[in-house]
């Protein structure tokens, strides 16, 4: 069993590795970590913090992914408080107070549970205390005697009112109008006795129920409520973006491997069209008579003849065919494209999706994307996130009409023919890949059907044939 956790500055991450020893320990949780995950039924995640301002945050169906993959999803502190209370339902466990009371509606704010922090060299330490806390100590006065029903909540309102960034007792202090310093200096001078830490008393409950192995984070209840229409869209393009394994320093995505295959091995359009006809025919996709089974389907569903609807799929070129030929052509770009910019590995056709033709075409990514690096505009010297120079689009599409020996004017049509819905689909996946097509010409991927070691890696300036 796996433990995976991710904190930041609930709890430093020392103090999670003495209460769970042998748990992998992660930076706060943002949008697509999970999905990077290598994680089994069985293991267990537990979500502390995670990001929200500087990355998108977790998503609640990266979550349920998890979960209904056989993965105990367990939540406590802070952002994993938060996901908890709103999941559990589903089968995230929530541990702790700050779940509680986001569960139970007592705090519906997410801002209650924010806090600014360091970077990860300073070990996320926090730089402000989040209104949860102050919220539980003023309660914790209350039951102490120290302050009034009354008092408490004019203090956490007091608080509430302080952009989440300058949240802190001194601040709480210093907001505090004339005729409440005597509420606040009796306040503070009784937490400064007998301080709390409500977000770090959680995240150390959990960390100990973990180590114990309490039944309480059991991986499946007979209480949770099934997890339907759960595959979408958006689940498949978020797994194809953040899904993948770093080769050579550089995280290469599903997505990215996906475009090698469609667009740069040379039976990618072979494989395309025998699969989507076999898709039609019902038959397997190497069945050596799929055609024949393709026509056949198209004949007893009147689509002998290049349909009129069917005219706008076929090049001027391609109306001279004949009608099987033409037809078979219309099917393949009718049914086989799909209008998802972001690509996933299950468009690749099954026979290209070998673990040894996976591997090289991410060494194929990830030498292009080392490429892309050095593409720095000129003018700076210097380069952001992401601000590298881009091809233009005429340059990317004379470099693949050469390398699929293609006439400009029907790039399309090949595009269509590997899946791809139409040229701005194309352009966006291809122009990554335009720098090392430049400069390598074609990788020498392993073909269908041969037994090629696993792990060999693709020769950036070997060619095919």
């Amino acid at each position: 069993m796996t433990d995976v956790v991710f904190i930041g500055p609930s709890l430093p991450a020392d103090e999670v590795g003495r209460l769970l020893p042998d748990a992998v320990v992660l930076p706060p949780v943002a949008h697509g970590d999970l999905l990077r995950l290598d994680v089994a039924p069985g293991d267990r995640v537990l979500v502390f913090d995670g990001f929200f301002l500087q990355h998108p945050p977790v998503r609640h169906r990266e979550i349920l992914d998890l979960l209904d993959r056989g993965v105990t999803v367990a939540g406590a502190a802070s952002r994993g408080a938060l996901r908890a209370a709103e999941l559990w339902p589903f089968g995230m466990r929530g541990v702790g107070e700050v779940f509680q009371l986001y569960r139970d509606g007592v705090v519906t704010g997410d801002d209650e549970v924010a806090v600014v922090h360091g970077s990860a060299e300073d070990g996320h330490r926090a730089l402000s205390v989040p209104l949860v806390n102050i919220r539980v100590a003023l309660r914790r006065a209350v039951a102490a005697g120290v302050l009034s029903d009354t008092e408490a909540v004019l203090l956490l309102n007091i608080g509430r009112d302080l952009p989440f960034r300058r949240r802190s007792y001194r601040a709480l202090e210093r907001s505090a109008p004339p005729e409440a310093k005597d509420v606040v200096d009796r306040f503070l001078t009784w937490h400064r006795q007998d301080p709390s830490d409500t977000k770090g008393a959680d995240a150390r409950l959990l960390l100990s129920m973990a180590a114990d192995n309490a039944p309480e984070l059991c991986p499946a209840h007979p209480g949770d409520q099934p997890i339907d229409n759960l595959h979408t869209r958006f689940l498949d393009s978020w797994r194809s973006r953040f899904a993948g394994e770093s080769v050579g320093g550089h995280w290469t995505s599903d997505r990215e491997a996906a475009a090698v295959l469609m667009l740069l091995h040379p039976e990618s359009p072979t494989w395309h069209r025998r699969g989507v006809l076999a898709g039609l025919a019902e038959v397997d996709i190497t069945d050596p008579a799929v055609e024949e089974r393709a026509s056949e389907v198209a004949r007893r569903r009147g689509l002998t003849g290049a349909p009129a609807s069917g005219w706008d799929w076929l090049t001027d070129r391609e109306r001279d065919l004949d009608d099987r030929e033409a037809v078979l052509r219309v099917l393949v770009r009718a049914f086989g494209t799909t209008p998802y910019r972001s690509l996933a590995l299950w468009m690749v056709a099954a026979p290209l999706r070998t673990p040894a033709l996976l591997t090289a075409a991410r060494q194929v990514a990830a030498t292009a994307a080392s490429l892309n690096e050095t593409l720095v505009p000129q003018t700076t010297g210097r380069r952001r996130p992401g601000g590298r120079l881009h091809f233009r689009t005429e340059i990317g599409d004379a470099c693949f009409a050469r390398l699929w020996g293609s006439a400009v004017d029907e790039l399309e049509a090949a595009a269509w023919d590997r899946g791809f819905v139409d040229l701005a689909a194309f352009r966006y996946a291809a122009e990554p890949l335009v720098a090392y097509v430049k400069a390598f010409g074609s990788p020498r991927l392993p073909t269908v059907g041969t037994r090629a070691q696993e792990g060999t890696l693709a020769g950036p300036a070997a060619r095919v044939g």
